[in-house]
């Protein structure tokens, strides 16, 4: 009866150790997915960006622009971690196995929340980013708005007032994995590029991005 039991019991252990590697080998695959979808529709949202920074008022919807069906108002790109990665403008699940979306608010009200699955690709390493490293926003008519992370927190995946709550100018936010809380990083408004953040600019960023993820 022993000899039964440890049989089963290994067999039960090699079990949960296929479907743990099984788990891990398909968040893998959605990763790697989420990552060229958003690499692909980030150089479609490049391509519609204008050559040089427009004027703008500060107010007002941000413009959006279409890619195959998806809306998007711009991008976020945080060196320190080596991401640039386009923001539709609207979150959903499905919206976010492709990019990061924004969530609520605005760059020109000081209130802009981005959301993103826990991929690699997308927001899955925003714990390792510390306070003083940068963030920057760049809107559909090329203008760049840099922040500066100032604080960090863990908050429960209910917590929706809490994410809401506060005078942050921006807010980067995904889910732990298991989904059981948050990591929320809040960022300070440090001033507007006038003169850079054109289309040229921020493609060297890109190719510069992807020698620090390798």
């Amino acid at each position: 009866m022993r000899k039964v039991k440890g049989i089963i019991f290994i067999v039960v252990g090699l079990a949960l150790v296929l479907f743990a590697g099984l788990i891990v080998y398909n968040n893998y695959l959605e990763s790697s997915s989420a990552g060229e979808a958003s690499e692909v529709d980030l150089a479609s949202v490049l391509a519609q960006m204008p050559d040089v920074v427009l004027d703008a008022d500060y107010e007002g919807d941000m413009p959006v622009v279409d890619v195959d069906g998806r809306s998007y108002i711009g991008i976020v790109e945080i060196p320190s971690l080596g991401l640039i990665l386009p923001i539709q403008n609207e979150w959903s699940s499905e919206n976010a196995r492709v990019s990061v979306c924004r969530y609520q608010g605005s760059v020109y009200d000081n209130d802009l929340i981005v959301a993103g699955h826990n991929y690699v690709e997308h927001f899955g390493n925003l714990n390792q980013l510390t306070t003083g490293d940068e963030v920057i926003v760049t809107d559909m008519n090329g203008r760049s708005f840099y922040y500066q992370v100032s604080n960090i927190e863990t908050l429960g995946s209910y917590d929706v007032d809490e994410m809401e709550s506060g005078d942050w100018d921006l807010t980067l936010f995904t889910c732990t994995v298991g989904g059981a809380s948050r990591v929320t990083i809040r960022c300070e408004y440090t001033g507007v590029a006038t003169s850079i953040g054109t289309v040229p600019d921020i493609q060297e960023a890109v190719e510069n991005s992807k020698h620090v993820r390798q």
